[in-house]
């Protein structure tokens, strides 16, 4: 490999690389708020570390709080993390950012939550997991835990199988980055045991239902969605087909078909505050030219 090249590339690139396989739209605040929220579109969901570095460099304080979807526990494992690497990272340089993003994180894809924690990207985080299963993530002593960022604040994180639970924990004056692993709505195939790549969808009206306005869960969410981060992750979809058929319903039910379209605009839904439904809100085009990120 010819270093000098490489170094050459790195010298005359643009301010801003995304990591492999990785695009962004932009939308404005959901229900016509003032600003705009950037939804992050990655292959990879340790990808989603570059977007929450991002989102760090356009949110003040308080940090919002991060709600992830996920069928596998992508926080980390604290040994496996090197502090000397984060606390040298430039976060506010896109293109250190997105180099890190694709290279320095750990390549088997489950530990992009720890290191953002540590850098303070957010602050407590909720991780709504789509196991059956008598999980460790969920016994007493495992679902709620602690951890210091690099400053010394503490952060919590707590894992749930049940979104109604994750509703009734979160504070309803927090902002939110949400973060969905399109491969929370597959299931693993019992007649191929589990083989990676032979996961089911769940059938399209359950997806639905988890993710309409309408609903109790993205109606409750949506006036705090401040960043939103989708993971493809067709390898753990039962191939790209279901994952593109996932982000299909997803982008109905969120985007009116809209994303990544020159108009895309949140689909109208209703405002609600604490679980309860208090008027309709509206979809407004952004002029994608105000936004930075």
């Amino acid at each position: 490999m010819d270093t000098v090249r490489i170094i050459k590339w790195l010298n005359n690139a643009d301010s801003c690389l995304y990591p492999p396989g990785c695009g962004a739209d932009f939308v404005s605040l959901p229900l016509g708020k003032q600003g705009c929220c950037t939804v992050g579109i990655v292959h990879e969901h340790r990808f989603a570390f570059y977007f929450w570095g991002l989102y760090s460099q356009a949110q003040s304080m308080p940090r919002p709080v991060l709600i992830t979807l996920d069928s596998h526990n992508d926080f980390g494992v604290p040994s496996e993390v090197n502090h000397a690497d984060l606390d040298n990272l430039n976060i506010s340089n896109r293109l250190e950012l997105g180099l890190f993003t694709w290279l320095g994180l750990r390549s088997n894809n489950d530990g992009q939550i720890l290191p953002a924690l540590y850098l303070d990207f957010f602050s407590d985080v909720y991780v709504l997991l789509n196991k059956d299963e008598d999980a460790l993530e969920f016994h007493p002593s495992e679902s709620l835990k602690e951890y210091e960022d690099r400053t010394g604040n503490i952060h919590k994180v707590k894992f749930y199988r049940h979104a109604d639970q994750l509703l009734c924990d979160l504070p309803s004056d927090t902002s939110i980055y949400l973060d969905i692993d399109l491969d929370f709505f597959a299931t693993e195939n019992p007649q191929a045991g589990s083989v990676l790549g032979s996961e089911r969808l769940l059938p399209a009206d359950e997806i639905r239902s988890i993710l309409s306005l309408e609903g109790a869960f993205m109606g409750s969410l949506l006036n705090r969605i401040v960043g939103l981060t989708i993971a493809l992750e067709p390898k753990y979809c039962g191939g790209l087909r279901n994952s593109l058929h996932a982000l299909d319903i997803l982008n109905d039910e969120l985007f009116d078909g809209t994303l990544c379209k020159h108009t895309c605009k949140w689909r109208k839904g209703p405002l609600r505050t604490n679980g309860r439904t208090s008027g309709a809100g509206s979809a407004i085009s952004l002029d994608k030219s105000l936004c930075t990120l």
